[in-house]
């Protein structure tokens, strides 16, 4: 569901929804999720109390919109990448790769994703949604095994979280990722050689988001969810 205030690009609402989301990861990174109440963000915004309820219902309605910033801060680098590409393997090879990336680049996700108490699940709602896409579509093009592409899905899911972990806490490096992406292609069904050529394609990645996620740092574009109704 789109829990996103209606807020124009540039206006004072969208600003005031971006510095509540601002200060709300602030007080995660700082103090972890028992921080996050309304009076502790609207202090650290510097707005009053009253002006929260503008914008989202309670605490979890503004989790729900910082779950959607961040899948749309992963969609808008992956535009640059080519995320209209007509591959859904080649699509699915790239995503994977620059999400592990980003974990390593920008420490700051990482911890929004994995230290500061939220659930998982809460913060990549579009990712996933993109991951069932991809899964869906490799399955009726014959390019992915897979039986059952929603089950794939979360557990192809489970294992990209699994090697972010590792390699946010340094039980992997960086040079892990090639090798992680080549092996989930392989457990999606792709023939080797093709997993071998995708997991290891020369490609200039961009830069992580900077941190806090900002909504008006991003590109407009459509959400995933839009996209999966399309």
């Amino acid at each position: 569901m789109n829990t996103r205030p209606d807020t124009r690009p540039g206006g004072k609402r969208a600003r005031t929804r971006d510095q509540l989301l601002a200060s709300a990861q602030a007080l995660l990174m700082e103090q972890g999720v028992a921080a996050l109440g309304l009076r502790q963000i609207t202090d650290h915004a510097g707005v009053v109390h009253a002006t929260f309820y503008n914008y989202y219902p309670d605490i979890p309605a503004l989790v729900a919109d910082l779950g959607e910033l961040l899948g749309a801060a992963h969609l808008a680098a992956m535009a640059t990448l080519g995320a209209t590409l007509d591959d859904p393997a080649l699509r699915f090879a790239r995503i994977t790769r620059q999400t592990l990336r980003f974990v390593v680049a920008q420490p700051g996700l990482g911890r929004l994703m994995f230290d500061v108490g939220l659930p998982v699940d809460a913060l990549s709602p579009e990712l996933r949604l993109r991951l069932r896409l991809d899964i869906a579509e490799g399955v009726r093009r014959g390019l992915f095994a897979a039986t059952d592409p929603d089950l794939t899905a979360s557990m192809i899911a489970g294992a990209i979280g699994g090697v972010a972990l590792d390699l946010h806490r340094g039980a992997l490096s960086a040079t892990a990722i090639d090798a992680a992406t080549v092996s989930l292609l392989l457990q999606l069904g792709l023939d080797r050689r093709e997993a071998e050529r995708l997991g290891n394609e020369p490609i200039d990645f961009p830069p992580p988001p900077a941190m806090p996620l900002r909504w008006l740092a991003l590109p407009a574009m459509p959400t995933l969810a839009q996209i999966g109704a399309a």
